[in-house]
């Protein structure tokens, strides 16, 4: 069976890390998706800081990391949807 998501419905609900897996996890329409950290290219981040806390911002459509710096990396929601994320290389 497919999954199809509207696009008013890619809202993040929560987000987590989870050391165990190295991912970054989020909660969209109730269903768990998850990018490992280590996948994204550090040129994505404001810092090189190690981050201190994930949350979500904009009302849901960015993944805030907060690091222990100060600066925040917001990563677009739709990462987190099948297909909206590549990692280089793969």
């Amino acid at each position: 069976m497919n999954v199809a998501f509207e696009t008013d419905s890619a809202v993040i609900g929560r987000v987590w890390f989870d050391p165990r897996d190295g991912e970054i996890h989020t909660e969209i329409a109730g269903m768990d998706h998850s990018i490992a950290l280590g996948k994204i290219p550090d040129d994505d981040f404001e810092s090189s800081s190690p981050i201190i806390a994930f949350e979500t911002g904009c009302a849901g459509t960015v993944v805030v990391c907060r690091h222990q710096d100060g600066q925040e990396t917001w990563l677009p929601g739709d990462m987190w949807l099948p297909g909206g994320f590549t990692p280089p290389n793969s």
